[in-house]
């Protein structure tokens, strides 16, 4: 028998009450109150809660003028709350799943929604719901966005489609491959259906379709290609079921590149999902094929070969054959993208920009010079797949000899994985990446000669040491991982003095502004005072930030360029009250300021300590939390 939420928690509440020893029945109006319903949807619970029940040989009572409870032994009540605890599990949402999903919902309708209609879909009471939506507004505001509210009609979201699909794009992407790393149905297995907007069913059956196609038309795609444009189908699939298509009925240029292909795709899912492709739809698939679309036996361009522009990057940053030719191949797919004013979705955007701040800073740089070559904006997700070349760079620059023979495996031995193999060579030196495998090639591959496989997706059973990580699995954790299956005695560094140096409760300054210029302004100026920043460092910082906001979650960490800075320090501004950063509130400021000479081997160390400590909540809500100086500065040295 299936229980809503409300229902459950009105057994506990039942239960609980049952167990005190005074207790008093409680009223439908004290029941009420507390899960904030009417009286009549108590009644209606009591019903489907007392049939419930009785599978547990007890019973609730319901006595006019009394009260309602339920009696029976404590052991039969025991096993009600064994029971709840199962549904509990299986069945409860944590907030920001919930709330994905009710901002799905309000993207997916172009009707208004009620609170009520909320609370009962997804079984929490009406106060819930009203912090959801909250939160989304905060969302919305920095999208330069507002849900419409009207009165005993409920909420609305009114918004062109290209917009709304946009917004979508961004949203089905961390439903999907935030939970795992590719989508097949081994790995969709482990997400609830209750956790996705869209169906499983047709998650996987627009992948075998897209699959299916790559194949039959000789495509190549890597996985964030891959990813990116399935998202854009289920999308399209499910808006044109409800009637609802993209606003631009023109054909772009009239192109003919990949038309033909486009209308084969469209065919595909029209015949096994019983829907109709207009023409714009149509060409809005050309669109993303273009984009991303590769024939096989591609060759780099002689102009890509010849390209100055990178070299000359390059050349100033240092670089081996590896990472050239890697950005060559990842700028030729993506020049398509950059001048069609296409871009595809990264779900491990915000995980690469804030474990990987110094690759992400590199890639920052690189993207200017192509946004002032081709007068184009190159969106954070795609500089942060940039920065996954120089990341896997930088790793390999650290790597030592292995002697572990080591293969890992992806859904398509491409994109993400290379950045594993580099990261995984560091990390143990007795690690040596001999093989990059696809699923299919994992399937017919010899493992004789391999003492470890790594891999992001599900395998089949086999007799060599296995483990499982996602492709931006957190160094901690991989570390643990691989310590486990080789049986290393390696640890990570506990040794922060370096990071601690560059801390001084001198840099460390309480303020309210109102925007993150002033921010910038505020603490620039402290450290300029200080000597540790020379004049012109703010508007760089300031400038700098104009590329590629720095905010994730309630930090930020704006940076000076090197020629500007005296002495290597990070100054510290804590906000009395949150501002707009980006697509984010932030309410602790980290300037970053590093002169030229530090060594790669130092910063390395710097970050892995910053990381630590940017990814530990609770310390950021305690230096959040706290107005004094030496106590900041002690907290962010561990003291």
């Amino acid at each position: 028998m299936n229980l809503n939420k409300r229902q459950i928690q009105l057994i506990l509440i039942l239960v609980e009450n049952k167990r005190e020893p005074d207790y008093l029945p409680l009223s439908a109006k004290v029941l009420s109150r507390k899960v904030n319903v009417s009286t009549k949807t108590i009644y209606n619970d009591v019903a489907v809660i007392k049939e419930y029940i009785n599978g547990f040989d007890v019973e609730l009572i319901k006595k006019p003028r009394i009260g309602i409870y339920i009696q029976g032994s404590d052991k039969n009540l025991l096993k009600i709350l064994t029971g709840i605890e199962f549904k509990k599990n299986d069945e409860y949402l944590d907030n920001e799943t919930r709330r994905e999903l009710v901002f799905s919902q309000l993207l997916n309708s172009d009707e208004f929604i009620t609170i009520q209609d909320l609370s009962d879909k997804y079984y929490v009471n009406r106060q819930v719901i009203l912090e959801d939506i909250d939160d989304i507004e905060l969302r919305l505001k920095l999208l330069g966005l507002e849900l419409q509210r009207r009165s005993g009609k409920g909420i609305k979201l009114d918004i062109d489609e290209d917009r709304r699909r946009k917004i979508l794009t961004q949203v089905v992407s961390r439903q999907l491959f935030n939970a795992v790393p590719t989508i097949n149905e081994r790995n969709l297995k482990i997400i609830n259906d209750n956790k996705l907007s869209i169906s499983k069913n047709l998650i996987t059956t627009v992948d075998s379709i897209l699959s299916d196609f790559i194949k039959e038309q000789n495509m190549v795609l890597n996985d964030y290609e891959y990813q990116s444009l399935l998202v854009h189908l289920l999308i399209a699939v499910e808006r044109i079921r409800l009637g609802k298509f993209i606003n631009n009925n023109e054909h772009w240029g009239n192109s003919q590149i990949y038309l033909t292909e486009s209308k084969i795709l469209a065919k595909d899912l029209e015949n096994a999902l019983k829907v109709n492709f207009p023409k714009q739809e149509i060409y809005y698939i050309q669109l993303h094929l273009v984009a991303a679309g590769k024939k096989k036996a591609n060759k780099i361009s002689t102009n890509l070969n010849t390209n100055n522009l990178l070299q000359n990057y390059l050349n100033d940053f240092g670089y081996d054959d590896q990472l050239y030719e890697g950005l060559l191949l990842h700028i030729s797919s993506s020049l398509n993208r950059w001048k069609l004013g296409v871009s595809i979705t990264n779900p491990y955007k915000d995980s690469i920009i804030q474990k990987y701040n110094y690759a992400f800073e590199v890639a920052v740089h690189l993207k200017e010079l192509y946004e002032q070559k081709y007068n184009t904006k190159i969106n954070d997700d795609e500089t942060a797949y940039l920065a996954l070349h120089f990341e896997a760079y930088l790793e390999r620059k650290r790597s030592n000899d292995n002697i572990v023979r080591t293969a890992i495996v992806c859904s398509t031995g491409l994109g993400t994985s290379q950045l594993l193999a580099a990261r995984i060579k560091n990390d143990f030196t007795r690690v040596k990446v001999v093989k990059i495998l696809s699923y299919d090639e994992y399937l017919k591959f010899d493992s004789e000669k391999i003492d470890l496989i790594i891999s992001t997706i599900e395998l089949p059973k086999n007799t060599k040491p296995t483990i499982y990580v996602s492709p931006v699995v957190s160094t901690e954790e991989l570390k643990n991982k691989i310590k486990i299956a080789i049986t290393t005695d390696k640890s990570p560094k506990d040794d922060y003095e370096l990071f601690n140096s560059l801390i001084s409760d001198k840099n460390i300054i309480n303020a309210n502004v109102d925007t993150w210029q002033d921010a910038i302004r505020v603490l620039g100026k402290l450290l300029e005072d200080n000597s540790i920043l020379k004049d012109g460092s703010i508007e760089s910082a300031i400038k700098r930030e104009n590329l590629s906001f720095t905010s994730f979650k309630n930090i930020s960490m704006p940076h000076a360029n090197p020629k500007f800075v005296n002495k290597s320090q990070i100054g510290v501004l804590k906000l009395n009250n949150p501002i707009v950063w980006g697509d984010q509130m932030v309410s602790v400021v980290f300037f970053i300021a590093f002169k030229g000479d530090i060594q790669q081997k130092e910063l390395d160390e710097i970050y892995d300590r910053f990381w630590d400590i940017l990814s530990d909540d609770k310390l950021i809500k305690k230096i959040i939390s706290d107005n004094d100086s030496k106590e900041i500065s002690n907290l962010l040295k561990g003291r």
